[in-house]
Order: C-alpha cells, then sequence, then structure tokens
C-alpha cells in the first residue's frame, strides 16, 4: 500500500452532495482543509460545508478535471459512483476507495462471491441472468428474496419469492437483466460494522444493532446486544475483507446473525452509513472523522465508546403524517436528543430528512426514549 499523507489546508474533494458528504465536510472543515463537492444536485445538502461545488454529472470530464485541480485526495459519500470515474480521477489525484473495491460493492453477485472466496459465510444464492434460468432452481432455495444485482436500496429493487412457481413473475417484474435469488433465513439480529483502513493500519467501530421498518433502517443502537464471540468473528471478518480488497478509507460491513447463532455477511458500502450517524455522539472519533483520516494518510482515530446510544431515524413521513412542526418535539421535549437535519428541500415518505441520536448507558431506557419519541412523532411500527 501505497500513500501520502496528506495535511490541512489542503482540499478533500467529495464525489456525492448527500448528508454523508455533508458531514464529512463538516469534519474537514473542523480540522482545517477545504472541500470541493461534485453533485449534479443544486440543493445538495454537501453544498452547506463546502467552498466549492461543482453541479455537473459525475461521468462529465470538463467537472471531472475541474475537481482533480482543486482537490488534493478525493473520496466517495455513495456506491454509485461510476467507476470509470474514479479511474479517469486517478490519472490526476489519488482516489479512495479504488474502482475495483467499488465495482464489487455496486454488485450483489460480485459482493457474495467474494465473501465466499474470503471463507465467509453468507446466506445461499443463485445468479439468474435469462428468464430460463428461473425453471433451473431447487424447491430447497425457497422462501427467497429476488434482488437487483445492481442499484437497489432501503427495500427497492426486491421482492419476496415464496415458492419456485413465483420466480419467473418476480424477474419479469424487476424488469432487470440480472438478479440474484437469496434464501431467506431466519434472524435474531442484523448488524453493521464500519472498519477503516489506510497506511497506519485498519481499526474497527463497536458493533451497531439495526432495526428496520419497511426496508428502511427505523433504529440502531451501540453497541450491538450481540454475544461475544460473535463480535469477535465480525472484527475478523471486517479486517479480512479490508485486506483481501487493500482497501483504503471507510468500509461498512451489514452482517446478518441467525436464529442459530450463524453470522452471514449480507453486503458491504464503501462509505459511511446511515447507522455510524451515532458514531457523532457516542465514540471518540466519529465515522466522519476517521473516512478523513483514512483518505489522508493520518492516523486512524481512537473508535472507543463514550457513552452508549441510539439512533433514530427521521424519514419524511414524520412532516407528513404531523399537523404541527415536530421539531419542538425533538427539540424542547427531549433535550438529552441531539437533533440533526440535513437540510433538505421537501419532504417525501422514506425521504432520510435527519436523524435523531441519544446517549444513555442503559438499553432500557435507551429503547424507553426512542419508544416515546416514536408515538409522539407517529412513526408507526
Amino acid at each position: 500500500m501505497k500513500q501520502t499523507m496528506i495535511l490541512p489546508p489542503a482540499t478533500i474533494g467529495i464525489l456525492g452532495g448527500g448528508q454523508l458528504g455533508m458531514y464529512l465536510a463538516l469534519a474537514a472543515k473542523q480540522f482545517g482543509y477545504k472541500v470541493a463537492v461534485l453533485e449534479p444536485d443544486p440543493l445538495c445538502p454537501a453544498k452547506r460545508a463546502a467552498d466549492i461545488h461543482i453541479c455537473k454529472r459525475y461521468d462529465n470530464q470538463e467537472a471531472l478535471g475541474e475537481l482533480a485541480q482543486y482537490a488534493d485526495v478525493i473520496t466517495t459519500e455513495f456506491e454509485n459512483v461510476p467507476a470509470s470515474t474514479v479511474d479517469y480521477l486517478n490519472q490526476f489525484k489519488p482516489v479512495y476507495p479504488q474502482a475495483e473495491s467499488l465495482l464489487i460493492a455496486q454488485n450483489r453477485g460480485k459482493e457474495k462471491t467474494f465473501f465466499r472466496s474470503c471463507g465467509l459465510l453468507t446466506a445461499d444464492f443463485v445468479l439468474i441472468s435469462h428468464i430460463q434460468d428461473c425453471h433451473n432452481i431447487k424447491a430447497e432455495m425457497f422462501p427467497a428474496i429476488l434482488k437487483t444485482t445492481t442499484l437497489g436500496y432501503d427495500g427497492k429493487g426486491q421482492v419476496k419469492v415464496m415458492q419456485a412457481s413465483e420466480l419467473e413473475s418476480a424477474y419479469i417484474q424487476l424488469a432487470h437483466p440480472e438478479c440474484i435469488l437469496e434464501k431467506m433465513v431466519t434472524l435474531q439480529h442484523e448488524v453493521s460494522l464500519i472498519v477503516a483502513r489506510n497506511q497506519t493500519g485498519s481499526n474497527t467501530f463497536p458493533v451497531i444493532e439495526n432495526h428496520h421498518r419497511n426496508g428502511i433502517l427505523d433504529i440502531s443502537y451501540i453497541p450491538a446486544a450481540i454475544a461475544p464471540e460473535l463480535i469477535i468473528q465480525a472484527e475478523q471478518a471486517a479486517h479480512l475483507i479490508v485486506e483481501k480488497l487493500d482497501y483504503i478509507g471507510l468500509l461498512t460491513i451489514e452482517f446478518f446473525i441467525t436464529h442459530d447463532g450463524q453470522l452471514l455477511v449480507n453486503e458491504i458500502a464503501p462509505r459511511p452509513h446511515n447507522s455510524g450517524h451515532i458514531t457523532l455522539d457516542s465514540t471518540i472519533t466519529s465515522q466522519f472523522e476517521q473516512q478523513l483520516r483514512a483518505v489522508c494518510g493520518l492516523n486512524l482515530g481512537s473508535t472507543a465508546l463514550k457513552q452508549n446510544g441510539a439512533m433514530l431515524n427521521l424519514l419524511g413521513d414524520v412532516w407528513l403524517n404531523n399537523n404541527l412542526n415536530p421539531l419542538e418535539t425533538m427539540i424542547n421535549n427531549h433535550p438529552n436528543a441531539k437533533l440533526y437535519l440535513y437540510g433538505k428541500t421537501q419532504a417525501k415518505s422514506g425521504r432520510k430528512m435527519g436523524h435523531l441520536n441519544i446517549c444513555n448507558n442503559s438499553r432500557e431506557d435507551l429503547e424507553k426514549q426512542v419508544k416515546l419519541l416514536k408515538e409522539q412523532l407517529k412513526i408507526n411500527d
């Protein structure tokens, strides 16, 4: 691994201008770096924290040349940055993560195959590239979930398939040339682990326990209430994955824990993660500062817990379902809850608008306050 240390007041280039890019930009500004963001949305959240906003497409070579002119190092805030964009920019400035890692993370089939090549366990899966493939799947694969291999997120691009006779219509419904059929497993928990790696080594955050609603992350707890041996297995898997990828930057790994205590790798995200928002208040170093440290070749920060915590996702439904402005509930009625809003101009159902962080070393008290907040904000389970 060859990496040059980059110190302030250098400029950090960010591909993507969402809320993850905004918090990375804020961490960079705190350190004294400048920030240049490439994002085609003129109202993107990261624009609020950037010195320079290049409002053009990711495949626009003029825009890429402009970003390379400003930036000393470039990183990403979402996984679907075109790999060709990263390869092009790499001619001029270092870009982390590299295109090879993005290509794996962008394709569920490549992901699962990579995990298996590392000796890690996954749910059983079959790739489907033609409608004829639907007729060759064994009955023991069902019930299953059919997913597009690319571009699906937050429950989009997937269909439950309870038996073999439903598979062909599900494949037609997704209208995608390549899909992956994953056998459904009975879960105890879904957890995520965030790991960073650069020339100074690799370091993991505490395992985070995640609860979803309608396929979208609802609540995260840190640390996860799982067996110590599973934590060790997850940490070992994380270090193995970043080593095999020769990864530089921040990587999130999502795991399933089955009813019989098996740890299965589900997917990776080559960026900060929604669940990692709790690190803004619960750990010494946030996931955004750690990404900054990783791509700049700095010593990685401590990921030790300051206090246990919970993160409640705030979707657009909170504003759509409340006649009165919900901000009073979030700010005045819960003085120990930290409110983070992303500056998005329009609330839409399922759209991530912000989150609330709560710190308390009592898991029972965390759960009670989260439950109360959800009731007051009309977040229905």
